[in-house]
């Protein structure tokens, strides 16, 4: 998967896509509904950072307590 590549975010109604056209009325499929490997591709990649995130805040918050324990 491309880094640059935004992933689908099913929840956030607020993001337009950007591939479709503004002048052009006609129905534009998100191509990531056509595929359904790269919806779960990028599904998992947005997991994957979610879990890094929370793991790299619960390391902090336990280098903190060490730290005041020490002090």
């Amino acid at each position: 998967m491309d880094k640059n590549q935004p992933f689908f975010d099913p929840y956030n109604f607020n993001v337009q896509p950007n591939n479709m056209p503004q002048q052009n009325m006609d129905p534009v499929i998100d191509p990531t509904m056509n595929n359904p490997m790269m919806y779960y591709e990028q599904q998992y990649m947005y997991y994957r950072y979610l879990t890094q995130v929370l793991e790299y805040k619960i390391k902090l918050k336990e280098y903190e307590k060490l730290n005041s324990t020490n002090n």
